[in-house]
């Protein structure tokens, strides 16, 4: 399939099969499956309670929680009251409260271990607890997050800046000593040996790779990167005025060139990328004219994009398929492309979410109502 240029039309994709839905829509919102449940909505809006479907649609935990989360290994956040004073605690798989609700935010377990907040998100504290709900750290940080390599990042808040509040992060062991000398101006968790660290602030900083011991493998010389994946890890040049990104190997040399408007984030082999394009479009009153809009796509890497940027909105891939809003953004529906850019599902639905164990929530829209049900692989 060409790649969409300017004043050039984009093609669409050819359509090779549909979707047919294995959970009716009747759902307020819903979200993806995880652990064979999903958390979903019923009820009016901002009043409705939410609960966990299995895969035949029934309510496996009934609808009592004001938000809920996915389960991650066994246990799922749920939030008790509204947004502004409702705290978060965590349920088990059979909807018993194992773990009170007294949080401000409550995030994913992840190797036995998940970071909750206990006030706002700029002022607030953050702490790491355990299945049980205790504290396994007590950690001077405002910010702290556990890496897979065994080693915890702690930002502490060291001050205000004209971009927010200004903190210096540092890896420390399990014995809460730091294992690495350094402490730096942004950091995230290793990935295949190496984790990303920012040194500078504003138009000086410059990102690079440290390994374990606090070394620089890759030195810092890019305006913005990401946590490396598959040996690959996306990075944006420095100096320019807005950024642009593209992608290295663990030796540093460029992959993919630089010229991307957002970071090149690959799931099963193919990064969504962006480019613009001459299109008909048309305005309230039915007037059509040509524009020049934002359409999205898919590269490899190997960097080429095979079936250019043609969509309106994408999500990554996930399951072999990917969620794209084809049309308009007032008139376009969302369907579901397979990694040759073949509509799997034809494009039908108001939204849709990518797909997760052979499930994917979409919106159906019928008379004045519109509902969220379930589709098959």
């Amino acid at each position: 399939m060409p790649r969409c240029t300017v004043g050039q039309e984009p093609e669409r994709a050819p359509a090779v099969g549909t979707g047919s839905f294995a959970i009716a829509p009747q759902f307020e919102s819903a979200g993806t499956f995880s652990e064979g449940l999903a958390a979903v909505q019923t009820g009016e809006d901002e009043y409705g309670k939410w609960g966990y479907i299995d895969k035949t649609g029934k309510f496996a935990i009934e609808p009592e929680f004001d938000a809920a989360e996915a389960f991650s290994e066994g246990l799922a956040a749920v939030r008790v009251g509204d947004d502004k004073t409702g705290k978060w605690g965590y349920i088990d798989e059979a909807g018993k409260m194992v773990i009170a609700p007294r949080w401000d935010h409550a995030g994913a377990f992840a190797r036995g271990l998940a970071i909750v907040r206990m006030g706002d998100l700029l002022t607030g504290k953050e702490r790491v607890i355990d299945t049980k709900g205790n504290l396994v750290t007590d950690l001077a940080g405002d910010v702290v997050t556990s890496c897979a390599n065994g080693l915890t990042l702690v930002g502490v808040t060291v001050g205000w800046n004209d971009q927010g509040v200004n903190r210096r992060y540092r890896f420390v062991d399990a014995a809460k000593k730091p294992a690495t000398s350094a402490a730096y101006d942004d950091a995230l968790c290793f990935t295949e040996g190496l984790a990303v660290v920012r040194i500078g602030e504003g138009d000086t900083a410059r990102w690079g790779f440290i390994d374990a011991a606090g070394d620089f493998v890759l030195r810092a010389q890019w305006g913005g990167a990401d946590a490396f994946v598959d040996g690959m890890a996306t990075v944006a040049l420095a100096g320019t005025v807005t950024p642009v990104w593209g992608a290295i190997d663990r030796s540093g040399q460029t992959v993919i060139p630089m010229e991307f408007a957002e970071p090149l984030v690959f799931h099963e082999g193919m990064a969504v990328v962006s480019g613009t394009a001459h299109a008909w479009v048309s305005d309230e009153a039915g007037r059509t004219s040509i524009a020049t809009v934002t359409r999205y796509g898919f590269i490899n890497k190997t960097g080429s994009r095979p079936f250019g940027e043609q969509w309106q909105a994408v999500f990554p891939f996930a399951q072999g398929l990917a969620a794209v809003q084809a049309g308009e953004d007032a008139t376009g529906k969302w369907g579901y492309v397979d990694t040759q850019g073949r509509y799997a599902v034809q494009p039908q639905f108001e939204e849709a979410q990518p797909f997760a164990e052979g499930l994917a929530a979409v919106r159906v829209r019928a008379e004045k109502t519109s509902k969220w049900g379930y589709i098959r692989r």
